[in-house]
């Protein structure tokens, strides 16, 4: 495909239009250069981020409206079916067999809002063509999402804090996860959250397959990527 085919569908600059009226011009000229990488190189570029939880100061849940914990399979089903979570209908079965952790911030039956935490092995359809493995003492953040009615409440922060204690509690004291490079918004909350950047990954190829290029910090600390990363039974 042609960087000009890549970048001239029908819909392309209104999306784009959309994008930079939500994230900013300078985010909105990274997307358009992030999708011509994308279509017409099949490369894309992301940060790997990573947090301990020692870095994270001690929250409390003290607004008598949510009530935080993990959510069961048969809630996550359930939600699934609100298009507005973007829930997964295989996250479900992902808990069901332990692969899966998603810790929740409940108002009475709402749920409004949600982390997802993967343990021990990342399919590469999650991670941009890159399976990832880690020690049992890290998870994956692989989603997270606020329910725009409850946004403004501050709940990213906190859901976060309540989380890392309660995953603590299971033995798990670290956090790795991926963001795109032209999701600033994202990576302005990851810094604010006490995540530190250890390299970029670089993946050339498709969702399923693809050659990639990591980062040495995170080899370090036991993280590995692509043909290197070793799927353990939870």
């Amino acid at each position: 495909m042609s960087t000009s085919a890549a970048v001239s569908r029908p819909g392309f600059f209104q999306r784009l239009n959309a994008f930079r009226e939500r994230h900013g011009s300078t985010s909105a000229i990274y997307k358009a250069f992030d999708v011509v990488l994308q279509k017409a190189f099949r490369t894309s570029v992301h940060h790997v981020v990573w947090l301990e939880h020692n870095a994270v100061e001690s929250v409390t849940a003290t607004d008598p409206r949510f009530v935080f914990r993990f959510l069961t399979a048969d809630e996550v089903e359930q939600f699934a079916q609100d298009p507005s979570y973007y829930l997964s209908p295989t996250l479900a079965g992902a808990i069901r067999r332990g692969e899966e952790l998603c810790f929740g911030a409940l108002a009475g039956d709402r749920l409004a809002a949600f982390g997802c935490y993967t343990v021990g092995y990342v399919n590469p359809q999650q991670a941009a063509g890159a399976a990832i493995s880690f020690p049992p003492d890290v998870a994956y953040m692989s989603f997270g999402l606020t329910h725009p009615d409850f946004r403004g409440y501050r709940l990213h922060g906190l859901h976060m804090g309540l989380a890392l204690q309660e995953l603590a509690k299971r033995g798990i004291t670290k956090l790795v996860s991926i963001v795109s490079w032209t999701n600033l918004a994202s990576l302005k909350s990851c810094q604010r959250l006490g995540y530190t950047s250890i390299g970029k990954m670089v993946t050339i190829g498709g969702r399923k397959h693809a050659v990639g290029f990591y980062p040495q910090a995170a080899s370090r600390l036991g993280v590995r990527f692509g043909r290197k990363a070793k799927r353990t039974n939870s």
